[in-house]
């Protein structure tokens, strides 16, 4: 309907289809009930340009005014009135509209709406306003004009507005909206309450034995409460016309009123008037709620879905009787269905065994004590996988009975935690790396001890604690008698194989603080921390008597010859091992297979 308005506010002839609505209703409403002054009770034509007015464009709203004072001239005339009264009448009721449609535009724009209070009173005081001035301006160009002519015609007009200006309102915005349409079940509403307001505005104004005004009343009550603000407005249409053919009839209740037909005029216009006072702001305020109430569903939701796609819920517990209250996404990370929160001690019963004592003693000592906590737990489902969460809360009151519990936020980490194990699997695979690539990088790829690298590193530190005062230190250096006559004789494999076995029989006369390594070819060192040199030489016999007694059948015979030295002064590393090696050459001097103690 708002579209239509706005294609008419475009067309030449919509100003045209406008006057014609105005001038029929205008004719109606002069004869259905007139008084000494020639004002009806309500005037219709108002409400109807007004919310012309406000919806269509802002630059057809004159040439919809015009089209409306020429119609309001036309039905005056046609009802009696003189030239110059019926133009002075139909400047007032022109006015009456562009002012108010000047309020409203100017407090909110194009948009009017009434379903919130400030909107309504905007309305009822812009119609107000416009009231009087049509009033006052009415006055002074009626022939007989007095406070009653203007108590009467500003009446008149500003019903005409609060009555007719919200409905049309209503269904141009009803129409405008296919999210508003009216349902079935809302038309069925809208029905019952046309009806039950024919049947009790009926029975009330066509008698005129009781005082039955109130019955109209609590039907637009019911009305108000089942179709909201468009059903009370139309329940109000009806009790309108039904007192107005009432008035024309001189029948109803307002006749037991011993007075004038203006008074009784009067009087049913006020009480047009509290009828309005008492069920439009009614209406608002419904439409308010209900708006509120959509507003938090559409919060809640959006909050269910953050909460989904975060995987964060949260959750409350009642310190009085510990009942607990989980969002939808609590019960998705349990695994179980949304029906009911369950209670404190079956909450904490989805723990992990292991983590069931932690959490206890966590929401008891907050709720004791009010401490704010935070920590990681398991839950395990009823399908029996576990999730990883994180939980944290603290004291809250509640804003209905002011009762302390605890509100908190529970976090599924399970992918972080997942996240966080592989890295550290990751990192610990590549420690292995590092350790695996620094023990090659030290160690003789075939005999499997110690190379000259590692050698030559260990044996500087542990001259470094000579130097800080520690005893002695000695060296072993020996080779493999005659190893160049193994290669030859029995091949190089044989000769690994006799390398091999020599390194693991000296190592197993070793005790666990020396060190043993390959220096290069068939040439080993033995390192003895903290050894002196009669120490190190029964090691070093031990070691040589060994080699010599581990040889087997179908092996070559091989033994080795040895050099000690113990470190004296301020020895440095290729010091000690060249006075070692002096030693050595010595040793096979004297005929190999045995070992010489160095200078």
């Amino acid at each position: 309907m708002r579209r239509i308005f706005a294609r008419l506010g475009e067309s030449p002839f919509g100003p045209a289809v406008l006057g014609l609505v105005y001038f029929a209703v205008a004719t109606l409403a002069l004869l259905a009930t007139r008084s000494a002054h020639g004002i009806a009770a309500i005037w219709p034509p108002s409400g109807i340009l007004l919310a012309t007015l406000l919806s269509v464009p802002r630059r057809a709203v004159w040439r919809f005014a015009v089209a409306a004072i020429v119609a309001s001239l036309a039905a005056n005339m046609v009802a009696g009135s003189g030239l110059r009264v019926s133009a002075g009448f139909s400047a007032a009721n022109g006015l009456e509209a562009m002012v108010a449609t000047l309020v409203l535009r100017r407090r909110s724009g194009r948009r009017v709406s009434f379903i919130d209070p400030s909107g309504l009173s905007a309305f009822f005081g812009a119609s107000f306003v416009a009231a009087f001035v049509s009033a006052g301006v009415a006055a002074c160009i009626a022939p007989q004009s007095g406070g009653g002519f203007i108590l009467s015609w500003f009446s008149t007009v500003w019903l005409g507005l609060l009555l007719v200006t919200p409905l049309l309102l209503a269904i141009f915005e009803i129409s405008a909206s296919t999210r508003q349409a009216v349902s079935g079940r809302q038309t069925l509403d809208l029905i019952g309450i046309v009806l039950l307001t024919i049947l009790a505005t009926g029975s009330t104004f066509c008698q005129t034995q009781y005082p039955m005004l109130f019955v109209p009343m609590m039907v637009i009550v019911i009305a108000v409460l089942r179709g909201g603000m468009l059903g009370g407005i139309i329940s109000m249409i009806v009790v309108v016309i039904f007192g107005s053919l009432a008035l024309w009839w001189g029948t109803g209740p307002i006749f037991l009123i011993r007075t004038s037909h203006e008074s009784r005029l009067l009087f049913f216009q006020f009480y047009l008037l509290s009828l309005f006072v008492s069920a439009l702001p009614m209406a608002t305020l419904l439409a308010a709620r209900d708006r509120l109430r959509v507003n938090l569903s559409e919060r809640i939701r959006l909050l269910d879905q953050a909460e989904a796609a975060a995987h964060i819920g949260h959750w409350r517990i009642n310190a009085v009787d510990q009942a607990v209250l989980w969002s939808p996404e609590v019960f998705r990370m349990h695994g179980l269905p949304e029906d009911a929160s369950p209670a404190l001690d079956d909450a904490t019963g989805h723990y992990h065994p292991d983590d069931r004592e932690r959490v206890s003693k966590a929401v008891a000592a907050a709720l004791a004590d009010g401490q704010p906590f935070a920590f990681e737990a398991r839950i395990v489902r009823p399908d029996g996988t576990v999730r990883h969460v994180e939980i944290q809360g603290e004291r809250d009151y509640s804003s209905q009975d002011d009762a302390i519990g605890l509100f908190g936020l529970i976090r599924d980490i399970t992918e972080q935690i997942e996240a966080r194990q592989v890295l550290r699997d990751a990192r610990d695979a590549a420690d292995r790396s590092a350790q695996a690539a620094m023990l090659l990088a030290s160690t003789d790829a075939l005999t499997g001890l110690a190379n000259r690298r590692r050698i030559v590193e260990y044996l500087d530190a542990m001259l470094a604690d000579v130097d800080a005062g520690e005893v002695a230190m000695s060296i072993v250096l020996f080779d493999i008698d005659h190893f160049k006559t193994v290669n030859d004789r029995y091949g190089h494999d044989v000769g690994d194989e006799v390398l091999r076995r020599v390194a693991a029989t000296a190592t197993e006369g070793l005790r666990n603080t020396d060190l043993i390594g390959r220096y290069g070819g068939e040439e080993f060192v033995i390192i003895l921390p903290r050894t002196n040199a009669d120490t190190a030489l029964q090691i070093a016999e031990r070691v040589r008597a060994r080699i010599e007694a581990s040889w087997q059948d179908g092996q070559p015979k091989v033994t080795v010859s040895l050099g000690i030295a113990t470190t004296h002064g301020e020895d440095a590393g290729h010091g000690i091992l060249k006075r070692a090696d002096v030693a050595l050459y010595a040793a096979k001097s004297a005929g190999r297979n045995r070992l010489r103690l160095a200078s």
